[in-house]
């Protein structure tokens, strides 16, 4: 159509006012590049579809809850290789669960939105995706510590180190032959290393690493000897902590990637305790299971020596790990 055309039925303020529904990034670009349908059958498909949408929207409510970076984390999605920010997890899994609450909403209203429910139905759930993000981050971006065993088993050698490092540094802060010689009485950080605030003329005093000097050249910043393996073990730690929560970030953005690409819509994986099992729907849409049975000798017990049965969800990040080995 022509553009004075438009500009004469003012479609620009329609978009304006379109626009105002958009609760996506991705929707907001998608309505602000709308343009007149040529053919007649492309418009009544369009009023049927909106038409279905105000009813739908008469009882019910459209759930998306997307930030203004969504588009940003996607893109990163889809480069692989690329482990996404913790933060980014927490937010994506969040629209994806908005996304199921959506479509599940959809679902209810039964036959009334035909062309809703064709949409919802081809959208894949990632349940299971987002409950591992969540119980392996919390909602300020932290990876836990049971996120995986290995972070779990570093982070406390991290604790017990930290601790060993505090006593021996404050037993130079309380010493009645080295509290002298400090300009300071505490503990701070040099590079990644734990050291004292020494007075300059008393360098030779306590035997140590210097990691610089103040401003005035007053302080030196000293590493005693006695603390150099514990600093050192601390810093290897923190290396193989961070390689940890690369690792784990990377492993939840590739299960995304991989349900993604492949389109399969998992609904759920769960620990049995005597088997696990995924649940997925093939392209007709029937429930599939997909169970491994645990050896007898690994089945969880009662006291008594009955089953303990249990469902509780599974840990898909040790399921691909063992997969992989």
């Amino acid at each position: 159509m022509h553009a004075g055309a438009l500009r004469a039925l003012e479609f620009d303020r329609i978009v304006e006012a379109v626009c105002r529904y958009a609760l996506t990034p991705q929707g907001l670009r998608r309505l602000t590049a709308l343009a007149p349908a040529p053919e007649a059958q492309a418009v009544a498909d369009a009023l049927s579809a909106t038409a279905e949408t105000v009813r739908f929207l008469a009882d019910n409510q459209v759930a998306l809850q997307a930030g203004t970076d969504l588009e940003t984390i996607i893109d990163s999605i889809g480069v692989e290789g690329r482990a996404l920010d913790a933060l980014h997890l927490v937010a994506l899994a969040a629209f994806l669960s908005s996304v199921d609450t959506t479509c599940a909403s959809i679902r209810r209203a039964g036959p009334a939105t035909p062309l809703l429910r064709r949409i919802a139905d081809a959208v894949t759930s990632f349940e299971a995706e987002i409950s591992d993000i969540r119980r392996k981050i919390d909602p300020s971006g932290e990876v836990l510590d049971d996120a995986s065993p290995e972070l779990k088993m570093v982070r406390e050698r991290l604790r017990k180190q930290r601790t060993r490092l505090r006593g021996t540094l404050e037993s130079y802060l309380r010493g009645k032959d080295t509290a002298k010689y400090l300009q300071q009485q505490i503990v701070t950080d040099r590079n990644g290393r734990y050291v004292l605030v020494v007075r300059s003329e008393h360098r030779a005093a306590i035997p140590g690493i210097v990691h610089g000097s103040s401003g005035s050249g007053a302080s030196l910043f000293l590493e005693p000897l006695s603390t150099v393996e514990i600093n050192n073990d601390i810093v290897a730690l923190e290396q193989q902590e961070a390689e940890e929560v690369r690792r784990i970030l990377l492993a939840l953005a590739d299960a995304l990637r991989r349900l993604a690409a492949a389109g399969i819509a998992l609904d759920g994986a769960a620990d049995h305790g005597v088997s696990e099992a995924l649940y997925l729907r093939d392209p007709d849409g029937n429930g599939v299971e997909l169970y491994w049975d645990r050896p007898s000798d690994e089945w969880p017990r009662k006291p008594n020596g009955d089953l303990a049965m249990m469902t509780e969800p599974l840990d898909l990040d040790q399921l691909l790990r063992e997969t992989n080995e």
